[in-house]
């Protein structure tokens, strides 16, 4: 039997999120309930955390969480008082979609996400995302309990409320993008210069056989055709598929009565 192979893993190591934990204030649908539990799974959040919900229909909680995100329900705690929900927490960050004098100052996620995480257990300070009732958001008296305020901008400020979940999952996102997660840009490896000068040498000569260049100064005209590859950065995958479009054009002209039939009429 063969050893496994321990490969190094070499990725940057994320930081946590298992200390954010979302409050739902008064959420007054099942559904909701169990779609911000979905979203909590999706960004690696912590436990979530209902103060007077309206209903808890679990049925219609499990049905929108998905099967990956039960855990997330069963670990779920439940609070008739606000104060009470937020005491085990050293930063309440509240959120809203309403201005106002009284509510500010606002952060975005993005502005706050990085303040949120934490290099390790030791020392995460707990943290609740407290989200007001669907209909409403949370009151101003509600704010009043929190250290930071979140508001999540939109393009049209008639239509500035987001579903529940969709808030949560856009803080968690902006969470796990600051934590190290978003993954690595995709490198493209550029072309070696011989290989790429080989392949306009292929696109200059089949370009002045179809006419479409002139013979003299050649390279002169082609320029402009080279500032378009230029600016794609072209692979040597990339530039082995031109000059074989090169090679099947000259073919072309030399055995035109070998083409099929609507290529010659064409």
């Amino acid at each position: 039997m063969r050893r496994p192979i321990n490969r190094l893993d070499r990725r940057p190591k994320m930081l946590s999120r298992r200390h954010i934990d979302v409050v739902l204030m008064e959420p007054q649908k099942s559904e909701n309930i169990g779609a911000a539990a979905r979203a909590m799974a999706n960004m690696g959040l912590g436990r979530l955390v209902l103060v007077r919900p309206r209903s808890l229909h679990r049925a219609l909680m499990e049905a929108t969480a998905t099967s990956h995100a039960l855990k997330v329900l069963e670990s779920m705690a439940v609070y008739q008082e606000l104060p009470e929900a937020l005491a085990p927490y050293g930063l309440v960050v509240g959120t809203t979609a309403r201005v106002g004098s009284q509510r500010g100052p606002f952060y975005t996620p993005r502005q706050l996400a990085a303040e949120l995480l934490a290099d390790g257990a030791d020392e995460a300070v707990p943290t609740a995302l407290l989200f007001g009732p669907e209909r409403m958001g949370l009151a101003t008296s509600d704010l009043r309990q929190c250290q930071k305020v979140v508001r999540i901008p939109t393009e049209d400020p008639e239509a500035s409320s987001l579903n529940l979940a969709q808030a949560v999952l856009l803080i968690g996102y902006e969470l796990i993008v600051a934590a190290g997660g978003e993954p690595e840009k995709p490198t493209v490896r550029p072309v070696p210069q011989p290989e790429l000068s080989a392949m306009y040498d292929d696109l200059a000569q089949t370009l002045v056989q179809i006419g479409f260049l002139p013979a003299d100064n050649t390279g002169h005209w082609l320029m402009n055709i080279k500032k378009i590859f230029n600016r794609s950065g072209l692979t040597s995958g990339e530039c082995n598929l031109w000059r074989g479009v090169c090679r099947q054009v000259r073919w072309a002209l030399a055995n035109a009565d070998k083409l099929p039939e609507q290529a010659r009429k064409e």
